[in-house]
């Protein structure tokens, strides 16, 4: 639900920065085709709506787009990017830095390969868990994923 709400929002800045004011059938109709008109109107009615219709094809066919016309564009696609994307990683980059600088030594924690243990030892950047009775593995102290609280049980197996 959040999704589609952001979703639609951003198709409406993108549609009023754009310019457009409406969805007419003659802007979206073909520069030699003849105007549409509705069926109660008189001659000259008609007459008149195809003098304005051929004034506007004898302007300028297209308008230049500066470049200026697109940065409010791509400052609103940037803050969009900064917050759906950007922001959120540096919070779980930091919550993971906060995470690495407080292990201690008999924490059990669970890696990002799904390895559970306790700590052993550390280094500067390896951490020695113990996984099993005179069982250890050295991991990169950034593969740590969790500290588990409290105790976890082992799973029983019937071989």
């Amino acid at each position: 639900m959040k999704k589609t709400l952001i979703l639609t929002l951003m198709i409406a800045v993108l549609f009023v920065l754009s310019g457009a004011t409406s969805f007419s059938a003659d802007a979206t109709a073909p520069a030699g085709a003849p105007p549409v008109f509705a069926p109660g109107q008189s001659a000259p009615v008609q007459a008149a709506a195809t003098a304005t219709t051929d004034a506007a094809t004898a302007a300028p066919a297209a308008q230049q787009t500066s470049v200026f016309g697109m940065v409010p564009f791509m400052l609103v696609m940037f803050g969009v990017m900064y917050f759906l994307m950007i922001r959120p990683q540096q919070k779980r980059m930091k919550e993971h830095q906060s995470l690495i600088s407080g292990l201690k030594n008999g924490d059990e924690v669970v890696t990002s390969a799904g390895i559970i243990g306790t700590i052993a030892g550390m280094s500067e950047k390896v951490v020695t868990l113990e996984v099993s009775k005179n069982v250890q593995l050295k991991i990169l102290k950034s593969q740590v994923n969790q500290v588990v609280k409290g105790p976890i049980q082992d799973i029983q197996t019937n071989a």
